[in-house]
């Protein structure tokens, strides 16, 4: 653990590699190294999924399918957090290249679902090549026991988030 020097010096300090710092300035840190780690590998991502000319918005949303083919829109929406005309212009786009179709559920004609064609596939089993790969260099030098303990913490900020989101929603 940090070593205490007292309070805050400010972000110079929480941003240095000097490892003497205080637990104040260690949570700053380690939120800064989150974000930028997160900005950097959607900056590297989107790169990598050039040539296969999908977004990374369209890349999430064929992930999400690929897990559960033939949601609803209202369903994949709630499962990716987005509104339902954010997502209705996403498939649109998807729809338009060819890498998913809308079919009516045979149940109520009224409510499409969302599958993924063969395009579709071809697409995600090469988004699942590039990624892996772009991992592979991304924890370069990090072994596999890193790998799972950064996996576990970041599981548990998640689920610390979802619970701070959760409060901070039912008092709006």
């Amino acid at each position: 653990m940090a070593e205490k020097q007292g309070s805050s010096k400010g972000y110079d300090v929480a941003l240095s590699n000097d490892f003497q710092i205080s637990d104040e300035d260690l949570k700053l840190r380690f939120g800064f190294l989150i974000h930028d780690a997160a900005r950097m590998r959607r900056t590297v991502i989107d790169e990598v999924f050039k040539p296969l000319r999908v977004t990374r918005s369209q890349a999430w949303a064929l992930a999400f399918l690929s897990r559960r083919d033939g949601l609803t829109q209202s369903d994949l929406a709630d499962d990716m957090s987005l509104g339902k005309v954010t997502l209705s212009g996403l498939i649109d786009r998807l729809e338009d290249v060819g890498m998913v179709e809308r079919r009516p559920d045979p149940s109520d004609r009224r409510i499409k679902r969302i599958f993924i064609t063969k395009e579709g596939r071809r697409v995600i089993k090469e988004m699942r090549q590039l990624t892996l790969e772009c991992n592979d260099k991304m924890l370069e030098g990090l072994d596999a026991q890193e790998v799972f303990n950064t996996v576990e913490t970041l599981r548990k900020l998640n689920r610390n988030l979802k619970a701070l989101k959760a409060r901070t929603v039912s008092r709006d």
